[in-house]
């Protein structure tokens, strides 16, 4: 299955991650096959999902979702990084602050513009 299904980024070895991971992958797996029987999802028909997600080409233009407790707001990618261009260097600072640390290495290089 890990094979198959491309696990090998997975690296937790505490049993309810294990646990949860393998049976979302399952649910995951169960989703496709009844996406499969629909109409819609004829077209898969006989087809692996691994091998479709390697072929698949993205054809929306990407967004990003930005959340502050109950609020939120999705922003075309474009958009987004001309609204984060505009901001001052302290509402920078506070963004990344804010930020879970993870998050930080993927916005980090927007960070030092020089204005």
């Amino acid at each position: 299955m890990k094979d198959f299904w491309k696990l090998e980024d997975f690296k937790s070895t505490k049993y309810n991650y294990i646990t949860y991971h393998i049976v979302m992958t399952l649910v995951g797996y169960l989703y496709f096959q009844i996406y499969k029987n629909l109409d819609e999802g004829k077209k898969y028909s006989g087809k692996s999902l691994p091998v479709i997600v390697k072929n698949y080409k993205e054809t929306r233009p990407k967004s990003v979702i930005i959340y502050v407790g109950q609020y939120f707001g999705i922003f075309p990618f474009l958009e987004f990084l001309q609204l984060y261009a505009e901001c001052t260097l302290d509402a920078t600072v506070s963004m990344l602050e804010a930020m879970p640390e993870d998050a930080r290495i993927k916005v980090n290089i927007f960070t030092y513009f020089e204005y």
